[in-house]
């Protein structure tokens, strides 16, 4: 039954990767120029060539372990996670449709687009933002989703 959930989870997180694919398509049609919308939050264009706040890692070595992440994540999902929760699947879909989106990014462009920007906070997207609610999620909610043998 478990294995049956696990297209599902990937279904979605394709989805969502191509959610942020669009965005970030919209981002380069439309901010050459940052848009402030308030004084702490802004749309600005960013080619971030790094990870996490821009840290520099070689493209090769950020590539594979970038696909080793897209690899692990459902394998650690069927091995660790009851995937007959929905906060399972959610939580899978968007931490896999996050590494996805950025992964494209990589691949083809060679630097992943940034573009929402807090006036506290490093410029970012939303297949980050997928990341962190992703991740936040499962630490809040590990306890309830863990696979018991």
């Amino acid at each position: 039954m478990k294995l049956k959930k696990l297209p599902q989870t990937g279904l979605i997180g394709i989805f969502l990767t191509l959610l942020d694919q669009l965005s970030k398509w919209w981002a380069l049609q439309n901010f050459t120029e940052p848009l402030d919308i308030t004084s702490f939050f802004s749309f600005r264009y960013e080619q971030n060539y790094g990870i996490a706040w821009s840290i520099l890692i070689p493209m090769p070595l950020l590539i594979i372990l970038h696909i080793a992440l897209v690899i692990a994540i459902p394998v650690f999902a069927y091995k660790n996670l009851d995937m007959h929760k929905n906060v399972s699947l959610f939580i899978t879909a968007l931490v896999l449709g996050g590494a996805l989106g950025n992964l494209y990014d990589r691949i083809f462009r060679g630097f992943v687009v940034d573009f929402i920007a807090f006036s506290f906070w490093p410029v970012f997207n939303l297949a980050d933002a997928f990341l962190c609610i992703g991740i936040f999620l499962f630490v809040a909610f590990y306890g309830k989703i863990k696979r018991v043998s």
